[in-house]
């Protein structure tokens, strides 16, 4: 094989990056629209897909040992989370609930890469865990927060003066 071959390879595969972005980009667009739509059943999904989460850290816990600090910041992360589903459609970015599950996450983030620094497990079971418990809740949040645009204003602000 030649350098023909290596360069095709590389066209292709820089291509197949390209077109795999979009089509991510594409269904993230898509969801958030039918999160605008439905918010009141994306706020369900959420709640029980948080739940699940919790449920997926304990069986990890118990099964796989993945460790007390992971385990903990799971649940914590969870508990704080559920603070911030409670507010859905109308997150406030700068409530401390909202601004602790940030740091919570980031935190969950950093254990989990170091949990798994060490450990000879194949790529697939690495993302398995990243995707179920470490990126789902995150990701489900920011889709979320796009619902929170569309709320229709209640009809007096913080201070009892009308809107208009």
């Amino acid at each position: 094989m030649g350098w023909a071959f290596a360069c095709l390879h590389w066209v292709a595969f820089l291509l197949e990056i390209f077109f795999a972005t979009v089509c991510i980009a594409a269904g993230l667009f898509y969801m958030t629209e039918v999160i605008e739509d439905y918010t009141m059943i994306f706020k369900s999904v959420f709640k029980w897909s948080n739940i699940a989460v919790a449920g997926a850290y304990c069986i990890m816990f118990i099964f796989e040992g993945t460790g007390i600090t992971n385990l903990l910041l799971g649940i914590l992360t969870f508990v704080v989370a559920w603070q911030v589903i409670n507010q859905f459609p109308c997150i406030d970015m700068l409530s401390p609930a909202f601004i602790s599950l940030i740091v919570v996450m980031i935190l969950n983030h950093v254990t989990a890469y170091f949990f798994f620094k060490d450990r000879f497990l194949s790529f697939s079971q690495i993302i398995a865990y990243f995707t179920i418990c470490v990126w789902l809740v995150p990701i489900q949040l920011i889709l979320g927060l796009v619902a929170g645009e569309n709320v229709l204003p209640t009809s007096t602000n913080s201070r009892g003066s009308s809107i208009l």
